[in-house]
């Protein structure tokens, strides 16, 4: 009777869709490689600052080596666009220091945008996305917005309207420090030296420099080149000991239906956050995404109309379960407002013949049927076929995204 009560509300479908989850997230961290050298690897983000300062400034493009951790900061405003962003990229980095091979971003619509990918293309530059809202797979970045933050309540009025003006001291302050990943400073690591601060002339030389281009210099270079790549496989391995105490290994395979979180997809207008179900779906797993910066991640049959980029990192999802043994279990759907039954998903087509009239006339077109699936209804008989016309009369957003898909050829048909 316990495994029975246990099993009966693991696959009750109210429980699964309302209810949070106490368990430890889905999927282990699986931080990105170190690069080879400096130069090579560089994270990106723009940070919102959430005021506007005395010149118009709003945003603060980051930009930062994945190796030596030197950033440059840039500020930006609210209205910048992809040509901007492009521009400000070549004038602060690929000027001083050339093209690096990859770019880590999260999915801002700058770094999404068919110019941006262009640009990467031209330049031989390998682009990595993250997937939606997962910002820990761009840790370094991410970081680095955490202390330019820091750095920042320091040294702006109370205003807080000359921040922009403070970014070259923040950016100063940075690379000058010693890094807790690397053990040495990103100024010391990508320009091969230590600059000189204010401080510097009241203390004398504690060891004597090398001259450029000389064996002593090359060797020691070198040697701090190795102790940092150690620094950070040291750091890596702590962190990945400290974070996989706190996640669970994903098991998802194609096929699988899974949850997904609500905070995932975009809310509806009227509609209170709080008491909006935990996870929307259950949704098809249809590929796994082992490339992602952030894997484990997964491709999900999202409904078109819903407009959300189909990539979930698996701590968003939560597996579906369900069971025949309790066939007289009431039903399990929710409440509608108006007795009538939510569209999720157009899911197959078909062509209805057409009788042809006498004459010679054009033939006339044939009349399209779409197979729906309604919404919290798993059962694939459950779904019914509607004309073309019935639809676009009750739901013309999701006729309009089908329609568009298959165009682009990018509409798979579900099976039964």
């Amino acid at each position: 009777m316990m495994r029975d009560a246990q099993l009966y509300v693991e696959t009750c479908q109210v429980c699964q869709r309302d209810k949070p989850r106490t368990q430890a997230p889905l999927g282990l961290l699986k931080p990105l490689p170190i690069p080879e050298r400096p130069g090579e690897s560089m994270s990106m983000d723009f940070m919102d600052t959430l005021i506007t300062s005395k010149s118009g400034m709003c945003h603060i493009f980051v930009i930062v080596d994945r190796f030596s951790k030197y950033a440059r900061l840039v500020a930006m405003p609210e209205t910048a666009k992809t040509e901007y962003a492009i521009r400000m990229f070549k004038e602060n980095w690929v000027r001083d220091f050339g093209l690096p091979k990859s770019i880590v971003s999260d999915r801002d619509v700058r770094f999404t945008s068919e110019l941006w990918k262009a640009a990467a293309a031209e330049q031989g530059t390998q682009l990595q996305m993250t997937s939606g809202n997962h910002p820990e797979a761009n840790g370094q970045a991410e970081q680095l917005n955490r202390a330019v933050q820091h750095l920042l309540r320091h040294y702006i009025k109370p205003n807080q309207v000359d921040w922009d003006e403070k970014l070259a001291l923040i950016a100063s302050l940075y690379n000058n420090a010693v890094h807790s990943a690397t053990g040495v400073s990103p100024n010391s690591l990508l320009q091969t030296f230590k600059p000189k601060l204010p401080l510097d002339f009241l203390l004398s030389e504690n060891e004597s420099t090398a001259a450029p281009g000389t064996l002593e210099f090359a060797y020691r270079y070198e040697q701090k080149m190795q102790q940092a790549v150690e620094q950070m496989q040291k750091a890596q391995a702590a962190m990945i000991e400290s974070e996989n105490r706190h996640c669970r290994p994903s098991t998802f395979q194609v096929g699988d239906r899974v949850w997904v979180k609500s905070s995932e997809l975009g809310q509806e207008y009227g509609m209170s956050r709080k008491l909006m179900p935990q996870y929307f779906g259950p949704w098809e797993v249809l590929d796994i995404v082992w490339t992602d910066p952030d894997g484990p991640s997964y491709v999900v049959r999202i409904p078109g109309h819903l407009r959300t980029y189909p990539v979930f990192h698996a701590s968003k999802l939560a597996p579906f379960k369900e069971t025949d043994q309790f066939p007289s279990r009431r039903s399990m759907l929710p409440p509608t407002m108006d007795g009538e039954v939510d569209i999720d998903d157009i899911v197959d087509h078909r062509e209805l013949p057409v009788s042809r009239p006498a004459g010679r006339g054009r033939p006339p077109k044939p009349k399209l049927q779409y197979r729906v699936r309604f919404r919290h209804h798993t059962d694939p008989k459950e779904d019914r076929w509607f004309t073309r016309e019935e639809l676009m009369q009750t739901a013309p957003q999701v006729v309009t995204q089908y329609e568009r898909s298959l165009q682009k050829g990018k509409r798979p048909m579900i099976q039964d």
